[in-house]
């Protein structure tokens, strides 16, 4: 049987990275006034985060329904008899359930990993995903797999920018002006308990606290060291370092990584913002 694995650009591959890895790639939207982007292909990472710096308004959209299509035919065509999917969390877009309905219309097997999140562990999950499909594994051995960790996973999100938020619908103007007088930092959390969906988990005084907070959560909630962890930054390079080396130090033993949060969700987030995540790893995944 053959097996293909397909993400989406809330991953924060690139569309050339998931091709280097065997894995098929389509692009969410980043929609400025009337010009729209693909993720990843006809706007990169920094040109998004350029645009933040500049205060310009964005959205973000699915992947276009024409380009679902298209990719879904060549797998076909190409012979793929069983797909995994890895997209990004159905709380946060539709995607998930639009290629559910093309893959019906065009006959191909497809499966959903619900991943409840995005950024790292999206990524982290389709390759290991993939990593299994080249061992030989069925896709349903596979996809049980990946849940599996999925449930034993979380991340949690500490915005910089609350006026960003505020602008983007996430808070109202006079929650937002509140909270900056108060500094006050709110923790959003992104888990399978929060449906996939950006929710508030805490609030606190300071980006200092917010970060203990988030740590303490990590450290209480992993229990052995079989665990991927990632810290996470928009435009935030020396922050994001420094709360990695404090869980680093927290949290010995885990796998770490550091990188950027994808261009969709900074599109939400803001500049400053910092995420954190762990999921216990993948059975088989090395």
């Amino acid at each position: 049987m053959k097996i293909a694995v397909l993400t989406d650009s809330g991953s924060g591959m690139t569309q050339s990275e998931a091709q280097e890895q065997g894995i098929y790639y389509l692009p969410l939207q980043v929609l400025k006034r009337e010009e729209q982007y693909l993720d990843g292909i006809t706007i990169d990472l920094h040109q998004v985060y350029q645009l933040l710096h500049e205060g310009v308004l964005m959205s973000t959209s699915m992947p276009p329904i024409g380009m679902i299509e298209e990719t879904l035919k060549k797998m076909k065509d190409e012979g793929v008899d069983a797909l995994i999917c890895v997209p990004i969390t159905s709380g946060l877009s539709s995607t998930a359930s639009v290629m559910t309905a093309v893959a019906q219309d065009i006959g191909i097997k497809l499966y959903i990993v619900e991943t409840y999140t995005t950024c790292y562990l999206q990524r982290y999950l389709a390759e290991c995903a993939k990593k299994l499909a080249d061992q030989g594994l069925d896709a349903e051995t596979i996809v049980k797999r990946l849940q599996k960790a999925v449930e034993d996973s979380d991340t949690l999100i500490i915005p910089d920018d609350l006026q960003h938020l505020k602008r983007g619908g996430r808070l109202t103007p006079m929650a937002a002006a509140l909270g900056s007088l108060l500094k006050i930092k709110p923790i959003l959390q992104l888990n399978i308990k929060s449906s996939g969906k950006i929710d508030v988990y805490d609030k606190v005084r300071t980006m200092s606290r917010a970060q203990l907070k988030a740590m303490e959560t990590f450290a209480a909630a992993m229990q052995d060291e079989n665990y991927v962890v990632s810290c996470l930054h928009t435009d935030a390079p020396e922050a994001c370092q420094e709360l990695l080396d404090k869980m680093i130090a927290m949290m010995p033993g885990r796998q770490f990584y550091f990188g950027y949060i994808g261009a969709v969700i900074s599109v939400h987030t803001g500049i400053g913002c910092l995420g954190i995540q762990y999921i216990r790893k993948v059975e088989g995944c090395e």
